[in-house]
């Protein structure tokens, strides 16, 4: 370990670091945080003295004419310094604390309007990974990041605002009182990611991400009868699977708590339940939720819900029953 602190300090080829640091980020996810431990002052101090662009390999100046050329090594390595942290802070928890504020200050450097979009997006999306994995210590950063984030859900760059809406959800879900005075702003952010205008898939998928981990965490703060419209009527999932079990966890929460407003939305939770259960794409996990949630319908309704199901095709109607414990 002591030769990629080395490397990280003194190799001047922005390609070998950047190399290290996903090794480092490696050996933390395969190995667990025990085969780093005994190294994490040295492996942090180097990872501040390349957030802060004052490693060896940020101070030799390139032969290489092609600024584009640079410019790809240069967030090619940041890429890979920024994607530590997300992996410290799964290892460590909410231990990861005190070493997030050693380095909070130079990541947000590269989240000034001054930066190109690809830094912003790095920021925000390291923000969100940190947010995800430490809890509930990055509520004593939602008064600076929250600003910055919401900005970004409005990027010309479909990257950024896929980014920028799981962080406001993971912000959202474990950054606690603080975000409450941002969720309106935060609603008016995500609400065109909803509409025709946004022509990404996985930016709407991750809004909708969103929308569910802020209503699991404050629902009295979400006006639920304007927001589930616009939510189910995205559903089901098209591209990032990885927010399914956030979206239909909250979709089969609110149906198992009778939530009056979701349950007068039943012809579309039918349609969305549907095209779940034949997914090819959607785990057993996240079936077994939506098999919960219809027999919960079925319980309510019985036979008045056999005109919503005549809707389906056969093939849509026999995935579905087979997820229910009734049928």
């Amino acid at each position: 370990m002591n030769i990629y602190v080395k490397a990280m300090n003194e190799d001047d080829d922005k390609e070998v670091v950047a190399q290290v640091c996903t090794d480092i980020a490696d050996i933390v996810k395969e190995c667990r945080y025990a085969a780093v431990e005994p190294y994490m002052p040295q492996i942090v101090d180097s990872t501040l003295q390349l957030l802060q662009e004052q490693s060896a390999c940020q101070q030799i100046e390139s032969d290489n004419e092609d600024d584009e050329d640079d410019a790809e090594h240069d967030e090619i390595l940041m890429d890979a310094v920024s994607d530590l942290l997300p992996a410290f802070a799964k290892a460590m928890g909410s231990h990861f604390a005190p070493i997030f504020a050693k380095l909070f200050d130079a990541l947000m450097k590269f989240s000034k309007a001054s930066r190109p979009p690809q830094d912003r997006t790095m920021v925000v999306a390291t923000l969100a990974e940190v947010a995800q994995n430490m809890g509930a210590p990055i509520s004593a950063y939602v008064d600076r990041v929250m600003p910055l984030v919401i900005k970004e859900l409005l990027s010309s760059e479909a990257t950024n605002r896929r980014n920028a809406a799981f962080c406001v959800g993971e912000l959202c879900k474990n950054g606690g009182e603080p975000t409450l005075r941002f969720y309106g702003d935060i609603l008016r952010g995500l609400y065109p990611l909803f509409g025709e205008s946004e022509p990404d898939d996985a930016v709407r998928d991750n809004a909708a991400g969103a929308i569910a981990r802020m209503i699991m965490v404050h629902p009295e703060a979400i006006p639920l009868n304007q927001v589930l419209p616009v939510f189910l009527k995205v559903l089901p999932l098209k591209e990032d699977h990885e927010e399914s079990l956030a979206v239909y966890g909250c979709v089969c929460t609110l149906v198992l708590s009778s939530n009056p407003q979701i349950i007068a939305s039943v012809p579309d939770l039918v349609r969305v339940f549907a095209e779940v259960a034949i997914s090819p794409d959607e785990t057993p996990e996240v079936k077994a939720h939506i098999g919960r949630a219809f027999s919960h319908l079925l319980s309510l309704y019985g036979q008045q819900m056999q005109p919503i199901l005549s809707n389906l095709s056969t093939a849509h109607a026999n995935a579905l029953a087979s997820l229910s414990p009734r049928s």
